[in-house]
């Protein structure tokens, strides 16, 4: 029977001979959470700054008798020595927002220079009370003219920590992340114009290096309206978040700005990230955003997140409008591997009423060549438990927006496809690069893979001309009709039924035998292979 699953793996011998290189997915150890020799503790929300002399943690309090955030920034920068910055503000100052104590920004960012600082936001909760049971006690609001473009909170020095901040207003950024090795744990930050957090560093400067963004331990997740790794910067490293509202990793490469060695999940689940809920409606009401964007960045990691999803992995997350999971753009050494990825379906208003949007992963390319993609391992369209379907309107796409340039190297492999609304794979008129192989793909709406146009050369598939099984072992017969002297390789694979398109899904991968066409281009096959197949099922090739 013929089989339009099988174009997923018959590829010309050029594209089988591709060197997919994956990494390891171990990573280093945490660093440590830096050990304070002294504590500076904030006692009022107002931005003034009345103590003298060197301005040392000794020279607090001022005349007033207060300490405020701002001090206490000046005086662990100027004091040699480990401090944490504790926060005990009354209730009576507590001004907007019940039970929270909003900082007042008046006199430009907050400027930690020092190294091995623990700003600990939580401890108000600990000094004061639970004041606000919905989130952090403290928060900021950014009173200074002209100011809604910066961050509220700047970290130049090294190994410090932001630990139990919440929403922060009138402000780009809640926090910036410009030196090496610091950590942001325990926060819950809603309401900066841009991102609640940005790494990157300044064009022209030294790269940002080894910042974490969570962690594995209790409490130390973050909920994020936005996080933003861009460059120049390196080696973040981004685990254990219970909500990150989109994450946007960019380069620009062209002005030699690199946005390297990301790490957004992991292999354990206290490494997950449930990145869910980012997107809006755009201009005459087109659903716009992803969920994870990849844009000209170098050796990215998207590993072992749950994306689109409720953080139990069981349902769509409710409010997400944005209809893209992962996109990936004009980037290079990017892996894709071990998430679920489910929920991306975004139907339009106003003049886009009725149109449905949405895509799992999204493999594109606008200003230069895409290279050595892998998208590995990951279940799309269905459920934590493999077996419940979540809405998804399309899996895999690979099709560059502009002709010019390609999504080489690229590498679909072990991935399980199934319920999507439209095709499980689907490759672009202009791309013949992409090796696909041992993916389970069942039970979607359109082909299991679709080769638009001339994708992947048109390659076509072969024909079964019979099968059986013996319970343990699994043979078949057939034939190949494609490009002369060429070799291929064939993968076999069962289905409980056959598609209702007549051109078979393959639910389970049996194996896989190499072939060479004549100089005709014709080849025949008989293939035995050890696998356990049921009577009564359909053989796909």
């Amino acid at each position: 029977m013929n089989n339009q699953i099988l174009k997923r793996t018959i590829l010309a011998a050029v594209t089988l001979l591709l060197a997919m290189a994956t990494r390891a997915a171990a990573a280093p150890e945490l660093p440590l959470l830096p050990l304070a020799n002294e504590t500076i503790t904030v006692t009022t929300l107002h931005d003034v700054t009345d103590f003298s002399g060197n301005q040392q943690v000794a020279d607090l309090p001022g005349p007033d008798g207060l300490v405020s955030f701002r001090e206490a920034v000046n005086a662990a920068n100027n004091t040699t020595g480990p401090q944490t910055i504790a926060f005990a503000i009354p209730t009576s100052e507590f001004w907007l927002i019940t039970g929270v104590a909003l900082l007042e920004l008046e006199e430009g960012p907050f400027s930690l220079i020092d190294s091995a600082t623990t700003v600990d936001f939580s401890t108000q909760t600990t000094n004061i009370g639970n004041t606000n049971p919905n989130g952090p006690e403290v928060g900021i609001y950014g009173l200074q003219p002209n100011g809604l473009g910066a961050a509220a909170i700047f970290v130049n020095g090294t190994n410090c920590v932001i630990k139990g901040l919440g929403n922060v207003y009138q402000r780009g950024y809640a926090v910036k992340f410009v030196g090496n090795n610091n950590r942001l744990i325990g926060c819950q930050i809603d309401g900066p114009v841009y991102s609640a957090i940005s790494v990157s560093g300044y064009i022209g400067g030294p790269t940002p290096t080894g910042n974490i963004i969570g962690g594995t331990a209790p409490g130390e997740g973050n909920t994020l309206t936005g996080l933003d790794i861009l460059g120049p910067v390196d080696g973040t490293i981004v685990i254990g978040n219970p909500l990150l509202v989109g994450v946007r990793v960019e380069g620009a490469t062209r002005y030699n700005v690199f946005a390297r060695n990301t790490r957004i999940g992991g292999t354990t689940v206290a490494e997950r990230n449930v990145i869910s809920g980012n997107g809006s409606y755009a201009e005459e009401g087109l659903p716009s955003g992803s969920q994870v964007n990849i844009v000209d960045a170098d050796g990215t990691l998207v590993e072992g997140n749950y994306i689109g999803t409720t953080a139990d992995g069981m349902a769509r997350y409710p409010q997400q409008i944005g209809p893209g999971g992962i996109e990936i753009r004009d980037a290079r050494g990017t892996t894709v591997r071990a998430n679920l990825i489910a929920g991306l379906r975004s139907v339009g208003v106003n003049h886009y009423a009725g149109q449905v949007f949405g895509v799992a992963v999204n493999v594109a390319a606008t200003n230069s060549d895409m290279d050595n993609t892998v998208i590995e391992g990951n279940t799309i369209g269905l459920a934590a438990d493999g077996v419940t379907p979540i809405l998804t309107h399309s899996g895999i796409v690979v099709a560059p927006y502009l002709l010019s340039h390609h999504a080489l190297n690229t590498l679909v492999a072990t991935n399980h496809i199934a319920a999507v609304e439209l095709a499980g794979v689907a490759v672009g008129a202009t791309e013949s690069g992409v090796k696909i192989t041992a993916n389970s793909i069942h039970d979607n709406g359109r082909l299991g893979i679709n080769l638009n146009g001339s994708g992947n050369h048109a390659q076509p598939f072969p024909v079964i001309q019979w099968a059986s099984t013996t319970g343990s072992s699994f043979s078949a017969q057939g034939t190949l009709d494609s490009v002369p002297s060429s070799q291929f390789t064939i993968e076999f694979f069962s289905s409980p039924s056959c598609d209702p398109s007549g051109f078979g899904e393959g639910a389970t991968f049996l194996g896989s035998t190499p072939l060479t066409t004549d100089g005709a281009g014709h080849a025949t096959f008989t293939v035995t292979l050890p696998a356990s197949v049921a009577a009564g099922t359909t053989a796909t090739a």
